[in-house]
């Protein structure tokens, strides 16, 4: 731990004592708050109030939008988009149900502060009330519904609450008894069973409900797949299918009419209890995973974990053994400027990916799995986005690379290394299985990077991902030759050699003239004979830091690339 960081910890402690009811803190302590991996007190989130959701024709309805239980990215991101255009406040949620629901109980937020340094943190906000709750569970395997959670649903109804629950497609009927969701829908006497019924076109889940609900559309074969029922002041729906909390895109009819179903789903649910109304000044995803992040919170290391309670054991359990070696590993391969702040981990809920947020601080990695490999894998991914590699001798980054710098090809390297670090099977593989190139380009020189990334049809012709699988079958030829150094090498010999100027955009000769420094050997002849348009033939000689470095041609053949390696890295300064 460095001194900077003890000493910011003890601030924390002292702040944490001192903070009471409307305090101001100064500017260097809210700093020190986050870059501590703290969340900010009620007292003083309180006096930053969040920014208004842009509604339109605002009817003072409140919606929120279970995420603890399926995260999806139609849900987290486009459907309150969705909800705010037809009217609705709409409140994502990642934290236990119960948790957020309790009226004195606080959430987790993010916190308008700093719109000059784009530096939002993560602050306790008293909870918000709420109209209407969605709630939708597609993976059968998915974060279970908690008794206590169930508890505060059915409490939330019987005071006047709406709750639509969206099912889905079923599967084996074992499943379906077992099924998370079956439990909380059967608490008001419905289930989703394991016969379909086409609606709408798609295959919506059958509805048993007992007779105190009504149906309120039946499938083709005449079953159930929407039904209502009143339960105290509040009403319940539940509804076979969450296709219409997708987005349409391409087809504005089709959104339309989904809007439409939506928006009436939502005016009936919300019709126990009158519209919270008021300014809508609620937190919102903004490309995170807001609004409303896990409850609960671990720190080790420069690491903080944010889990909802319902959290998978297994799943916290590898990111407390294996997070912190993965993160390791990548910054002994990679080493990169460090930053000033913790890591924040969102563990979220369901399977799907993850997402990375480095436009605002503090940045934020998403891990959305069900798999403790999937979790260090997208975890492994979305750390090697928000590093640069080694700075230069004034301890910055410079250059703007064709290939982008973190892009995806690059997180894609180092989470295939991790991938096969912890996976015995895939040491036998290049990075990536990246010799899947053959399979789609059988000589391994028509698909020409160069114009492939700037080429719309040729995007089109090979599909999305092809650009990466050659980009990794090349590094992985480098690694071959000239071991895992050649990679942290070529980032210093960049933020070296355009430091004058950072912004400039590097055409492909200059990033092959920056590879071909690196790894001390003229690399455009292997470049060309892998069918990149280059205008350059031969770089023989060149400068770099006041020496005349005098290069032969690589000798890289175009042919299968060797397996992944994983030794640790040389002196990324020296020559190879």
């Amino acid at each position: 731990m460095t001194f900077k960081y003890s000493i910011l910890i003890g601030l924390i402690l002292l702040l944490n004592s001192n903070v009471g009811q409307g305090q101001q803190l100064t500017y260097d302590e809210i700093d020190s708050y986050w870059q501590t991996g703290k969340t900010l007190p009620v007292s003083v989130a309180k006096q930053y109030p969040l920014p208004l959701q842009p509604v339109v024709e605002d009817n003072g309805l409140n919606v929120m939008i279970d995420l603890a239980h399926q995260c999806k990215f139609a849900t987290m991101w486009g459907l309150p988009r969705r909800l705010n255009n037809q009217g609705f406040r709409a409140i994502g949620n990642q934290a236990a149900l119960n948790s957020v629901l309790d009226a004195n109980g606080k959430c987790r937020v993010r916190m308008p502060w700093d719109e000059t340094r784009k530096i939002y943190p993560f602050a306790w906000y008293p909870n918000f009330e709420y109209n209407v709750i969605i709630t939708t569970q597609t993976d059968l395997n998915a974060q279970n519904y908690l008794p206590e959670e169930q508890e505060a649903l059915v409490r939330f109804v019987n005071e006047g609450g709406g709750l639509i629950i969206f099912g889905t497609t079923p599967t084996a009927g074992k499943l379906v008894e077992e099924w998370s969701l079956n439990q909380l829908s059967s608490r008001f006497g419905a289930k989703f069973t394991s016969e379909s019924d086409a609606y709408r076109d798609v295959a919506y889940a059958t509805i048993s409900c007992n007779n105190e609900w009504e149906v309120k559309a039946k499938g083709e074969k005449g079953n159930p797949v929407v039904a209502s029922r009143q339960l105290g002041k509040g009403k319940v729906i539940v509804v076979g299918h969450e296709e219409l909390l997708s987005n349409t895109k391409g087809d504005e009819l089709k959104a339309a009419e989904k809007d439409r179903l939506l928006v009436s789903l939502l005016q009936e649910a919300a019709t126990g209890k009158d519209p919270v109304g008021g300014e809508p000044r609620y937190p919102m995803a903004n490309g995170g995973g807001g609004g409303i992040y896990p409850e609960l919170e671990k720190q080790f290391s420069d690491i903080v974990l944010f889990y909802a309670a319902n959290q998978k054991p297994e799943l916290i359990q590898t990111v407390n053994q294996d997070v912190p070696k993965a993160k390791e590993l990548i910054e002994g391969w990679l080493p990169s400027k460090p930053t000033l702040e913790p890591m924040y981990l969102v563990l979220s809920s369901g399977g799907g990916g993850g997402w990375a947020v480095n436009a605002y601080k503090p940045k934020e990695n998403g891990i959305i799995s069900l798999s403790p490999k999937g979790i260090i894998s997208i975890f492994a991914h979305e750390l090697a986005h928000t590093m640069h590699g080694p700075v230069n001798d004034d301890g910055e980054v410079a250059g703007i690379t064709p290939v982008p710098n973190r892009g995806e090809a690059h997180a894609g390297w180092f989470q295939g290394k991790v991938d096969a670090w912890f996976d015995t099977g895939l040491r036998d593989y290049p990075v990536k299985k990246c010799n899947r190139l053959f399979d789609f380009d059988p000589n391994g020189d028509q698909l020409d990077l160069v114009t492939h990334y700037e080429n719309e049809k040729l995007r089109e012709k090979y599909g999305k991902g092809k650009d990466w699988t050659k980009t990794w079958w090349i590094w992985q030829k480098l690694d071959d030759r000239y071991g895992p150094t050649w990679y942290p090498r070529w980032k210093y010999v960049q933020h070296t050699r355009w430091k004058e100027t950072p912004m400039h955009r590097l055409t492909w000769e200059e990033m092959v003239e920056d590879m071909s420094i690196a790894v001390g050997e003229d690399l455009f002849p292997f470049m060309r004979s892998a069918g990149l348009s280059l205008q350059k033939q031969r770089l023989e000689k060149v400068e770099f830091n006041g020496k005349i470095f005098n290069l032969n041609a690589a000798p890289l053949e175009v042919s299968e690339a060797g397996v992944v390696k994983l030794e640790k890295i040389g002196d990324y300064k020296e020559e190879l």
